[in-house]
């Protein structure tokens, strides 16, 4: 008689289950743990939810580099995981377009929309389905300065995520066309995620290179010379606004940071709370 074929089941990890394990039990016990199991969905369990952003979690860590050497690295990287998840259930529920590239062009387009506050409810559905670009929002940790990331999914569709650090509206939309900036110029770079502290003035190119194309997105170079002479002038800021089809409080944010004089247009730049048009605790 033929003997039955005998199969062996065993409960053997891999290197890369034990990772995970490590990964899983750093989190666990980081001082921040009640902070990070906050932004659990309420149908998940608590380990449930630190064992996928611990999957994460090892990845990133061979592959995720800062720009400063007191950055918070792991608490960054929990961040980004927690992003990450995010974005793969997103690209599972929702219609997404395919990706087929981010025109330099089409920055421009984007940015034009911030002449209307109610662009702010619309732009997720916008970037999808005409583009196919995921936008999240997922708040930083205390004292984690992180303003937001660019990266790409195993499909090379591209996902930005904004920590909404400040709610002003001009920074906003800065950090909005900084992060699409990475996609237009950068695509081919977000296999490794750019993670991004505006306040931090690198000299990394790719860096420079995003800071430009978002600065030029939201005010045409033509408008520059009567723009940033405006300073404390509210009428002419607001005629050099309506001639060049800038959104004031966009413009007023930019004469602030160019001038380095964060104490003119305060009314005005302070007059949207994003957090709170969006619908999130402020």
């Amino acid at each position: 008689m033929q003997p039955k074929e005998e199969f062996l089941i065993t409960n053997k990890f891999d290197e890369s289950d034990l990772d995970i394990l490590k990964a899983f039990k750093k989190i666990k016990s980081d001082k921040n743990i009640k902070e990070i199991t906050s932004r659990k969905p309420d149908w998940e369990s608590e380990n449930s939810f630190i064992l996928s952003i611990a999957k994460n979690y090892k990845t990133n860590n061979k592959k995720l580099f800062r720009k400063k050497h007191d950055s918070k690295d792991d608490l960054t990287n929990i961040w980004l995981s927690i992003v990450e998840n995010k974005a793969t259930n997103y690209f599972i529920e929702k219609e997404i377009k395919p990706f087929t590239g981010l025109h330099y062009d089409s920055l421009s387009d984007i940015a034009k929309l911030s002449n209307n506050v109610e662009s702010l409810k619309k732009i997720d559905e916008i970037l999808r389905k005409e583009y196919g670009i995921i936008i999240l929002y997922e708040k930083s940790f205390k004292g984690l300065k992180l303003d937001g990331c660019a990266f790409n999914l195993p499909n090379n569709s591209p996902v930005i995520a904004m920590s909404l650090r400040y709610s002003r509206y001009d920074y906003f939309w800065f950090t909005l066309m900084h992060e699409l900036s990475h996609v237009s110029l950068h695509h081919d770079m977000l296999s490794t995620p750019i993670i991004d502290d505006l306040e931090n003035e690198s000299q990394v190119m790719t860096e420079i290179e995003a800071n430009r194309a978002a600065s030029e997105s939201l005010i045409p170079i033509e408008a520059n010379r009567s723009l940033f002479r405006t300073k404390d002038e509210p009428q002419t800021l607001l005629a050099v606004c309506k001639k060049f089809s800038i959104n004031p409080i966009v413009a007023a944010g930019a004469v602030r940071k160019k001038h380095n004089n964060y104490r003119i247009f305060s009314d005005l730049v302070n007059s949207i709370n994003v957090r709170m048009e969006l619908g999130f605790d402020d």
